[in-house]
């Protein structure tokens, strides 16, 4: 990873490593109650890698219990959790919504009876958004008496062509309106999906800020895309995507089944916040280590 920002200063420049593993212990032959756990690199909300100690900044070999919690099925379509969990998203990425490697401690309830509800998944959270650089999840689950955040979610799928959703969240006194929406444009050609969120957020400051970006296959399995991003405030999203207007490239390169190339640059193009990257460079390897576990039957 390579970062740089609006004074010019190299912010990083080293190789990183993450690990991400998750499971769950049945509590009943059927598997409708479970103890979920996720295991994962990364010392603080926005941070899922460790360094390797090669570039800027020492060697990391920490790994964190960051989530741990009951999950329940106690009817078809309804889904009760409780304890510490990740982060929820819809159609709404970490660009404008939270990071993906965040946490929380509280609960959530997930209803998924389209044909009743019309919608595809109702859901709603309640608990407390914290606890920052704590991810240890022993060391928050006393949160689970406070809560300083709730959050409602409704997603709706038209089919095969579009993809929508829209969300509802309080936390710490602000409440934030998210939409978004992905589209199959395969007809265009030029893009293959094409996605835009926004969010609105109301407090002493209000304001609001989106992203549109669009994705092609090249070639067999071969994935680009690109777009642009405005976030007008810090928020818990992506360490990506910092304060300021910015340009984005992605690439996916699969070298097999469990191995890919993912690459990630981003471009800012103002200089409101000389505190974040302007400039940003990822290059990396992710391997599957699951796909293969399942194609040996283990």
């Amino acid at each position: 990873m390579f970062a740089k920002n609006g004074l010019g200063v190299t912010t990083a420049n080293q190789q990183q490593y993450q690990v991400a593993v998750r499971g769950r212990f049945k509590l009943d032959a059927k598997g409708r109650f479970t103890i979920n756990a996720g295991l994962y690199t990364g010392a603080n909300f926005k941070a899922g890698f460790n360094n390797t100690g090669l570039g800027i900044g020492e060697a990391q070999s920490n790994l964190y219990l960051k989530h741990l919690y009951f999950n329940a099925l106690p009817l078809d379509g309804v889904e009760v959790q409780y304890g510490g969990l990740d982060i929820w998203h819809d159609e709404s990425t970490d660009i404008t919504g939270y990071s993906y490697d965040g946490y929380l401690v509280g609960e959530r309830v997930s209803i998924k009876r389209p044909r009743e509800l019309f919608f595809d998944d109702i859901s709603a959270a309640y608990g407390y958004v914290g606890d920052l650089n704590t991810p240890n999840v022993f060391r928050r689950l006393h949160r689970l008496t406070q809560s300083n955040f709730h959050r409602f979610m409704l997603t709706k799928n038209t089919g095969e062509r579009a993809w929508i959703s829209a969300d509802y969240t309080f936390q710490s006194g602000t409440q934030t309106w998210r939409e978004a929406i992905r589209i199959r444009t395969t007809e265009l050609r030029a893009i293959d999906t094409f996605h835009f969120e926004v969010y609105e957020a109301s407090c002493i400051h209000p304001g609001y800020g989106f992203a549109a970006y669009g994705e092609k296959t090249v070639l067999p399995k071969f994935i680009v895309g690109g777009g642009y991003a405005d976030i007008d405030r810090p928020m818990l999203n992506s360490d990506r995507y910092g304060r300021g207007k910015r340009l984005f490239l992605t690439a996916k390169i699969p070298i097999n089944e469990s191995l890919s190339i993912l690459m990630f640059a981003t471009q800012a193009t103002d200089h409101a916040a000389t505190n974040v990257p302007q400039q940003r460079v990822d290059i990396g390897l992710y391997y599957n280590l699951l796909y293969l576990l399942r194609k040996t039957g283990l």
